[in-house]
């Protein structure tokens, strides 16, 4: 079942990620080059293509109409198959032309790229259907389920080279990594926080199992499509959207947490789990096997039910 409401969440939250951006950053700091037109000016070569070089800085109001209006549709998962191209675009103009980036634009960039084959296939006014292969669609079916995968290795790439690269700094190999993250004069913990992370980080047990733990996380989500779906759904699912709502808290970069979440509701949800096998998944078992009978009310689990209790 290529085309699940699952695959609308995560695209929905890259497009929010990037419409808060827009919302909440003045033009003249997210733009600041554009606005200093001297070293750094955006628009030159293929960046000139984007939509805040064509509209330049008269008429920079049209650029966020029409980027608020196509990222609100894409948020509220209608009309996917004629959003994708307009949202493919506008996340490169932003890309291109922004000063401030964080990582999560390039994520949101190189998705929307790839959610435009899967787009062209999907035939629901509404991405929070299910919608099934046919015999008369399964060849959009076929490509469809592909760039899905596609995706998902791409995010498992992202999450791999990301915790494997650190292995080449000395500071998150000997644990001290986070130490000094928390303290960093400009992505480190708010000072209401302060009085909890850094007692937490402050000593060598607790900066190496937060430093540690962050590795094992990442290298962990890289290859987590090898895992079975209990353990992505049942750990890695809660641990990873914590992991990353810690980052927006003590770290402030809230659009990249948002655009990862999104990434990872695409890594790490089957397609094929409907609505109500999610909700039995998480409820059935939490007190234990006395619980189980409850599988008896739902129809069956999709996704390897035998594990369920």
């Amino acid at each position: 079942m290529p085309w699940s409401p699952y695959i609308g969440i995560g695209r929905s939250l890259l497009a929010m990620s990037l419409l808060l951006t827009l919302i909440l950053t003045p033009a003249n700091v997210l733009f600041v080059g554009l606005f200093s037109n001297g070293p750094g000016y955006p628009c030159s070569g293929i960046r000139a293509a984007s939509l805040v070089c064509l509209t330049g800085l008269d008429d920079i109001w049209i650029f966020y109409v029409v980027s608020i209006a196509v990222l609100s549709a894409v948020v509220l998962g209608i009309f996917p198959r004629i959003t994708s191209i307009p949202f493919a675009y506008i996340a490169f103009s932003v890309v291109s032309a922004a000063a401030l980036a964080d990582g999560g634009d390039q994520v949101i960039l190189v998705l929307a790229i790839l959610f435009v084959p899967y787009s062209f296939c999907d035939r629901r006014i509404s991405m929070w259907r299910f919608h099934g292969a046919s015999a008369q669609n399964s060849r959009q079916a076929l490509v469809a389920t592909a760039v899905s995968q596609v995706i998902r290795i791409q995010i498992s790439i992202v999450y791999l080279v990301s915790g494997l690269s650190k292995l080449g700094t000395d500071a998150w190999v000997d644990g001290s990594a986070i130490y000094y993250w928390v303290r960093h004069p400009i992505f480190g913990s708010p000072e209401w926080l302060r009085p909890i992370v850094y007692p937490v980080t402050g000593t060598i047990v607790g900066s190496a199992v937060v430093t540690w733990g962050t590795l094992l996380l990442e290298c962990t989500l890289g290859i987590s499509m090898l895992l079975g779906a209990n353990k992505r759904l049942k750990f890695l699912l809660p641990v990873g959207l914590v992991f990353h709502f810690a980052i927006a808290i003590v770290m402030g970069i809230t659009s990249f947490s948002i655009a990862m979440a999104g990434a990872l509701v695409l890594l790490l949800v089957p397609h094929d789990f409907a609505w109500r096998d999610f909700r039995s998944f998480w409820f059935i078992r939490p007190w234990g096997t006395g619980f189980c009978w409850l599988k008896t009310k739902t129809e069956r689990f999709e996704v390897s039910p035998k594990n369920v209790c």
